[in-house]
């Protein structure tokens, strides 16, 4: 079996930033040496650099940019892009983390968007109750676990009472409706912390006064540090997801990895966390969230009879990237089996004509 080169659609330049994410250096990582070799997208050389498959996750975060302009200069590259990729028969793996971006995006991004689903090969999706495009042209394969890059925390560390949110605060994932919710507690030995850089100054300010005069919360709107991070979900009794829509989330497999159960809304894919982990690992809540809901939930959690770790022997990484690496062999396979029929369909026309 040939080695099959793998474009990541990650920036060159983004990999040595501050801010990374560990689910795809994880992913990569883990890849079978000898089958895989990875490459990572340069817009200095897209049109020349060689590869089989490229391997898409997030693909609006590489053409969005603060300046109209530039956003609109790189959604245009990267439709020249996407038409090498057609001419040379190039293989696409699409990775569906989200039903659809967070944030909506400009015309021409949207026109991108399209594109690239219109001349993707094979899908994957984290959980079997993600829609794309085409079933059959479909692979589940899970996110993995975070215990090859987060320390796991002595169950000791557990602050009783504490409650933490974390990750990038962002409008859907209702931070502002959690904070209102747990000062509506009446449980004055609750603490919630707060951890995560806002996506702008307007929520940081509302965040801010939403807090105010409550000592019972703490936050800290900026990026944290791996291991700032990880000292704050070991100190939390549960992590709370307050999102009011929710699909994947890398947070709650954060804090499970680290043995620490997750309050969470009820969605398709949150039940099969639930399913997977169990009721002492996975609270979920189904209507609106209020200072009652968090407080039933802790009791809840409190009373259950749950082992010291979550089994996490599913979400292995060596198993997945395995999978990984044939989805790959797939499609390839199935970009070099359309080519032979062309080729074969153009020799048949050719000797009818003669």
């Amino acid at each position: 079996m040939q080695q099959l080169v793998v474009m990541q659609l990650r920036n060159k330049r983004n990999l040595k930033a501050t801010v990374n994410n560990p689910y795809t250096n994880l992913l990569v990582s883990s890849l079978p040496e000898g089958r895989v070799r990875t490459t990572y997208f340069s817009w200095k050389t897209m049109l020349t650099e060689r590869f089989d498959v490229l391997h898409v996750h997030w693909p609006e975060q590489i053409v969005r940019h603060p300046r109209p302009l530039v956003a609109q200069l790189k959604s245009a590259f990267f439709l020249l892009f996407l038409l090498r990729i057609r001419l040379q028969r190039k293989a696409i793996v699409r990775t569906v983390h989200n039903l659809a971006p967070h944030e909506a995006g400009s015309s021409l991004e949207r026109i991108v968007l399209r594109q690239l689903d219109r001349q993707t090969t094979l899908w994957l999706v984290l959980n079997k109750s993600t829609p794309t495009a085409d079933p059959d042209r479909t692979v589940v394969i899970e996110h993995g676990h975070y215990r090859d890059w987060y320390e796991e925390p002595p169950a000791e560390a557990t602050v009783p009472g504490r409650l933490l949110a974390f990750g990038m605060i962002r409008a859907y994932k209702g931070i502002d409706d959690l904070v209102s919710a747990f000062r509506s507690t009446t449980d004055h030995s609750l603490s919630l912390h707060i951890c995560g850089r806002p996506d702008g100054d307007e929520t940081r300010v509302a965040l801010a006064e939403l807090a105010d005069g409550d000592s019972r919360v703490k936050m800290t709107l900026e990026f944290i540090p791996d291991d700032v991070l990880g000292n704050e979900i070991a100190a939390a009794e549960a992590v709370v997801l307050p999102y009011r829509e929710i699909h994947n989330s890398g947070v709650a497999l954060l804090a499970l990895s680290m043995n620490r159960p997750i309050i969470v809304r009820r969605s398709a894919s949150t039940e099969l966390l639930e399913q997977e982990f169990g009721t002492s690992w996975v609270h979920l809540f189904d209507s609106d969230l209020t200072g009652a809901t968090l407080e039933h939930a802790l009791t809840t959690l409190r009373a259950a009879q749950r082992p010291e770790r979550v089994d996490m022997s599913s979400r292995d990484w060596t198993k997945l990237a395995s999978q990984l690496a044939e989805a790959y062999d797939r499609a390839f396979e199935s970009v070099r089996w359309r080519r032979r029929q062309e080729r074969h369909v153009l020799r048949t026309t050719a000797n009818r004509s003669k």
